[in-house]
């Protein structure tokens, strides 16, 4: 199912996730019905490449600069919709997708974090969730932990990094997607207390 991409920082997000996830596809549309298909150039239909869009993007900043370029009107948050040209694409909320591709399944999110420090985060989350935990059937759970392989793709031009989390053992795969959703909770906690840390910075000036 298509799933609209709804954070903050929509368009660098949007770039992002097409260009860096294989087998991405994004449908972006203008409030008048203009509407421009981002992904590979073995879909027919697509008309832009995720390398062009990208470079629009950080050429651009914002949505009506990019419509300019792009030779229609935007607005501030245009509609972007993420999907999947030749593999099988999930959004399961909170900006975590579930990427199914011919050899292997990945949870893949984005955060403004740098790659270090997301790293840092992921190395804090030593545990998943009880309730996550497999079960053999008898109900006695698994405590064992679980073989991970996590990518961090940062991108500098886009102030965005690209995290994806994939299981060793499909057996894992439950687990790894308890791991994925930690992680994305965590790193949003750790966006959030650089934030308030950046407002406690800034003087607070009062009148008489």
């Amino acid at each position: 199912m298509p799933s609209p991409v709804h954070t903050a920082g929509t368009l660098q997000i949007a770039a992002a996730l097409v260009f860096h996830l294989p087998g991405a596809r994004l449908e972006l549309s203008s409030p008048s019905g203009d509407r421009c298909s981002i992904g590979p150039m073995t879909d027919p239909r697509c008309t832009l490449h995720p390398a062009e869009f990208r470079q629009l993007v950080i050429a651009a900043g914002n949505g009506p600069t990019l419509g300019t370029l792009l030779g229609f009107a935007l607005v501030d948050e245009p509609t972007l919709t993420l999907t999947s040209s030749g593999v099988d694409m999930d959004h399961l909320g909170g900006g975590l997708y579930r990427v199914a591709g011919c050899e292997t399944t990945s949870f893949a999110f984005t955060t403004s974090l740098p790659a270090d420090q997301v790293d840092d985060v992921l190395t804090s989350l030593n545990s998943v969730p009880a309730l996550e935990r497999a079960t053999d059937g008898s109900g006695a759970s698994h405590e064992e932990g679980v073989a991970l392989c996590a990518s961090l793709v940062r991108d500098d031009g886009l102030g965005v990094t690209l995290v994806a989390i994939s299981p060793l053992e499909i057996e894992d795969l439950p687990r790894c997607e308890a791991v994925a959703r930690a992680s994305v909770s965590a790193c949003l906690v750790a966006e959030m207390e650089q934030l308030t840390r950046g407002l406690d910075d800034i003087p607070f000036q009062t009148r008489s």
